[in-house]
């Protein structure tokens, strides 16, 4: 997928997001748009701090103000091998896994 492609799919999340995340709105978004909004963060985040090794704090600044209302763990029990991210976003969890072979893949 292009990088292009990839923003405007996460663009359009965070606008349907945005606002319920804000207070903004008198309803939340579908619980499909909070699925893909917390993959999404996940994934990327897990790529841009194991694939691209790019420092926790960097990673975080290319998706803020999105990610603020997000809980994020990573796990880097296994690193060089192995290292997981997961995101919960109101109510939604995702995960991404990161291993040398594969590099990072949602997991859930």
């Amino acid at each position: 997928m292009s990088s292009r492609l990839g923003w405007g799919i996460f663009t359009g999340a965070v606008l349907a997001l945005g606002p319920a995340l804000c207070g903004a709105a008198d309803t939340l978004p579908s619980p499909a748009v909070v699925q893909i909004g917390s993959a999404y963060l996940a994934k990327q985040l897990c790529s841009c701090l194991f694939v691209a090794a790019r420092p926790e704090p960097s990673c975080r600044a290319e998706f803020r103000p999105q990610i603020d209302p997000a809980r994020v763990a990573i796990d880097r029990a296994g690193l060089p091998d192995r290292a997981r991210v997961s995101v919960t976003l109101l109510t939604t969890a995702a995960e991404a896994t990161y291993s040398r072979r594969y590099g990072c893949v949602l997991a859930r």
